[in-house]
């Protein structure tokens, strides 16, 4: 009976063994669909920031363009002032 014992309780630390590794692999799976959506996800917020980036480059030109308008425009009238003899401020 005493060798029955030590078999036993190996048995048993194995089978415990056994169970940690089996919780810690069954913790560590990813379901791929999941994975793969994540990824779509991912893709999909890199190209709105990207996009929105080119939109922010397209609005600074816009307003770089109409800052060169608006001092001509000034200049114009500041011009248009001083010929005419009206007094303007900048």
């Amino acid at each position: 009976m005493p060798l029955n014992r030590p078999t036993s309780m190996a048995r048993r630390g194995l089978a415990l063994a056994a169970l940690c590794a089996a919780a810690t692999l069954g913790a560590c799976y990813q379901d791929p669909e999941e994975r793969i959506a994540e990824q779509q996800l991912m893709q999909d917020m890199t190209d709105a920031v990207n996009q929105m980036g080119m939109q922010v480059s397209e609005l600074q030109a816009t307003v770089d363009s109409l800052r060169t308008i608006i001092a001509k425009h000034d200049t114009a009238v500041y011009r248009m002032a001083n010929v005419t003899g009206v007094p303007y401020q900048r």
